[in-house]
């Protein structure tokens, strides 16, 4: 996985694809604490998130991705 969004000039930069799953990983944390789920078998996944959360971490995301100086 890591290959293909990383790969040779096609890619994306390792940088922003680390602060993209960063970003992605915080939003879930703090959804699942929200949540009280704290098992493994107890996970959220972004389609989860609600939709006002959901369109800000798109937009983070893209603000990352569009981010010149990463």
């Amino acid at each position: 996985m890591w290959s293909r969004l990383t790969r040779g000039g096609d890619g994306l930069p390792r940088e922003k694809v680390d602060a993209v799953v960063r970003l992605i990983d915080q939003y879930l944390a703090e959804e699942a604490a929200l949540r009280n789920l704290q098992s493994d078998k107890q996970t959220i996944h972004p389609r989860d998130l609600p939709p006002h959360k959901r369109e800000a971490l798109i937009r983070e995301i893209f603000e990352i991705l569009r981010d010149t100086k990463k």
